[in-house]
């Protein structure tokens, strides 16, 4: 028995590992749309369908259905809507990303009380 590695007769037994104790979290809070000095907007565009807009907002910006739906017909009915107020790497990368979706997006600078300007 020794020699095919089971050292006696009896079958191997793993022994369970240690269980990993999960980072910390900074914090419990979720990310919120209105979390920063910067706002990432979006204009209506008659190249893009609606429901891929929607979609893009989702799958990008972590909106749930109705939040995105909403923000897309706010752009199509009225010029521009905001999808929200982020930390400024936040904002740029869902800028990015959307724009290289081909979505018309920017992001300005608010802050200081100031809002948003439309």
């Amino acid at each position: 028995d020794a020699a095919r590695g089971g050292g006696g007769g009896g079958p191997a037994v793993l022994e369970r590992p240690a269980a990993l104790k999960s980072p910390e979290k900074k914090s419990a809070k979720a990310p919120s749309l209105n979390d920063g000095d910067w706002a990432v907007l979006l204009y209506n565009d008659p190249n893009n369908k609606r429901e891929f807009v929607a979609r893009c907002l989702m799958e990008i910006c972590g909106l749930g259905d109705g939040a995105a739906f909403n923000i897309m017909m706010g752009a199509h009915q009225n010029g521009l809507a905001v999808i929200g107020q982020f930390d400024y790497e936040r904002a740029e990368f869902i800028t990015t990303s959307l724009q290289a979706q081909g979505l018309s997006v920017d992001m300005i600078k608010v802050g200081d009380g100031e809002g948003i300007p439309m």
